[in-house]
């Protein structure tokens, strides 16, 4: 199964390990995980 992860700039930034683990978990699960390379920023940092 192809998938693809929105890592919001909170994860990317300040807990990049949890993007990781959430990859290695994917995978693990045989998933093939792609990042989409055109992901903005979600304005999650704002809350």
């Amino acid at each position: 199964m192809r998938v693809a992860l929105f890592v919001t700039c909170l994860a990317d930034l300040m807990r990049p390990g949890v993007a990781f683990a959430a990859i290695r978990l994917l995978e693990h699960g045989g998933c093939t995980v792609e990042v989409p390379e055109s992901q903005t920023c979600c304005g999650q940092p704002a809350y």
